[in-house]
């Protein structure tokens, strides 16, 4: 996949329904912004890192369901830019939220 902006690393963490958290960190292609909102439009790239407690089993928090958001885009508050994870609930990989998180 071509890179068509400046690149970025992009870190999310997903509390599961035991209370642990899984994290995923992506390089991530800034496509576009919305100056006004102070939120950018990203691209993902390449999962990087997937960090899921031993023994966790959440069928939603996996690392396959995190490896598809490859491809997609998310749009991210500034600070996301900078280091900043990004703490997001389970339905933003589920489909579950009005308008999707991840598209």
């Amino acid at each position: 996949m071509g890179t068509s902006g400046p690149v970025v690393e992009l870190r999310f963490a997903w509390r599961s329904v035991h209370g642990s958290y899984v994290t995923a960190r992506f390089q991530a292609v800034i496509e576009g912004e919305d100056p006004v909102m102070r939120q950018f439009f990203c691209r993902l790239v390449t999962l990087l890192e997937v960090q899921i407690p031993e023994g966790l089993e959440d069928p939603v928090l996996t690392a396959d369901r995190l490896r598809a958001l490859e491809g997609k885009q998310v749009k991210v508050p500034e600070e996301a830019l900078y280091g900043r994870t990004l703490s997001l609930k389970r339905e933003t990989l589920t489909g579950g939220l009005r308008i999707p998180y991840f598209k």
